[in-house]
């Protein structure tokens, strides 16, 4: 089968959609967010992957620490993956970058 592509492939009004990250040596997912823990300041990053079992698709959605994620797509896919913070009252708010400091 011969495919032709007639106009732009990558348009300006596509939706957007999560860049792909590889997750440890054999879990390629969809990085949902990043979140930082505010208790140790550590990063973790959601992500989700498709797995079938048994004949039948399997959603999985996971917390890991972010070192163990691995960027799969250039950098500029990742400028629009949210950041937030989960607080230690256990409330999630928004991340937002810490200024120059004193």
């Amino acid at each position: 089968m011969l495919v032709r592509i007639l106009g732009p492939v990558g348009r300006a009004d596509e939706p957007w959609s999560p860049p792909i990250v590889a997750v440890g040596e054999e879990i390629t997912a969809y990085l949902l967010c990043w979140e930082q823990h505010e208790r140790d300041g550590s990063w973790h990053a959601w992500v989700t992957w498709v797995r079938t079992v048994r004949d039948r698709p399997r959603r999985h959605v996971v917390a890991v620490r972010a070192e163990r994620v691995s960027p799969l797509e250039p950098p500029d896919a990742y400028w629009q993956v949210p950041r937030r913070v989960l607080g230690n009252d256990g409330v999630i708010r928004d991340w937002t970058p810490r200024g120059p400091g004193p």
